[in-house]
């Protein structure tokens, strides 16, 4: 359990972290009262500096007589600020036409994941939905090769995607067309998830055959497609410009299809959320921050929007951009 703060620690550990946000280097005691024009002396700031680093709230680099914020203390700092925060909404994304433009599922994506990166300077990433928990409007299915299926799926909100899914033996062109019209037919409005439960009906010398081919595009459809913009923004972080194997080691991590999975599945579960330091899954990294929030089909979470940045980024102007985009994402496949 932390120790319980007094006003003039909460209020020296928010000047701390608000320097380090806004000038990305720490400062000594003397030019923290003069900046933030506090009504205590330097001595009074340094005694205080003092007890916050013994607490676990500070620590000192080696360069620098002044303190920068621990995790903890940037964690406490994000949790006080955004407790009740209501995010500013970026026009640039307002701006963009793509709530009844043409164009692909992934094309608009696209150019809402270029947006991101270009405002916040950071790696950002969107998942596409999750296409299992929305609900079809029509399905077909295409055989484009020995045991390969062409899953074109078609959403209530007229918003299409299409999966490859392999099956176990071939299927002529004529049982495809039977079970897309089928399928259409029988479960319009329902999800590939309420379809895959449902599937007993069937007449039973096509069943089994039907419902491997459902099942398996349900579990295509839940695979998270995770799309990354900006990783070239990493070399212009200052805490990794001087050690190239903290900078490898990122860049490999962002990379890495497992640890971002695990990524998205945790923010997946949350409205919104901030992890920092040895709360995210990446060893040896303490640095880095992400802020992401879900966006929805209907009421249920299908996906993520986030961006992944130095620990001393501007949490509040990046919330305001992942939020941008998560609007205007719920407003494609919502529309």
């Amino acid at each position: 359990m932390s120790e319980k703060l007094n006003e003039r620690k909460i209020l020296v550990l928010s000047v701390i972290v608000d320097n380090y946000i806004k000038n990305k280097q720490p400062a000594g005691s003397r030019v923290l009262t003069k900046r933030y024009n506090l009504d205590f002396s330097a001595a009074t700031m340094r005694n205080v500096m003092l007890d916050l680093e013994e607490m676990g709230y500070l620590t000192h680099t080696h360069t620098s007589g002044g303190k920068i914020p621990t995790p903890k203390g940037i964690k406490f700092y994000l949790d006080m600020i955004l407790s009740n925060f209501n995010p500013q909404l970026r026009e640039e994304f307002e701006k963009l036409p793509l709530k009844n433009a043409f164009g692909s599922l992934d094309e608009k994506m696209n150019r809402i994941l270029d947006t991101m990166s270009s405002l916040s300077e950071l790696v950002s990433l969107i998942t596409m939905p999750d296409f299992s928990k929305t609900k079809i409007k029509n399905i077909q299915f295409v055989k484009i090769g020995e045991n390969k299926i062409l899953s074109v799926i078609v959403s209530n909100r007229n918003v299409i995607e299409t999966k490859i899914v392999s099956t176990d033996r071939q299927l002529s062109d004529n049982e495809l067309k039977e079970f897309s019209d089928y399928i259409t037919e029988k479960y319009a409005n329902k999800t590939l998830e309420e379809i895959n439960e449902d599937l007993q009906s069937y007449i039973n010398s096509k069943k089994e055959t039907c419902e491997a081919l459902i099942n398996k595009l349900t579990e295509e459809a839940k695979k998270p497609t995770v799309m990354i913009d900006g990783i070239e923004n990493i070399f212009k972080y200052p805490e990794f410009q001087n050690d190239l194997e903290k900078l490898k080691k990122l860049v490999k991590t962002l990379e890495d299809k497992k640890t971002m999975l695990e990524l998205i599945r945790s923010a997946m579960n949350s409205e919104r959320i901030i992890l920092i330091g040895d709360e995210l899954p990446i060893e040896g990294i303490k640095e880095i921050g992400f802020v992401s929030s879900a966006y929805k089909y209907e009421d249920v979470n299908v996906g993520v929007v986030g961006v992944v940045g130095p620990i001393n980024m501007d949490y509040t102007e990046i919330l305001n951009i992942v939020e941008s985009a998560k609007k205007k994402i719920n407003e494609i496949i919502n529309a």
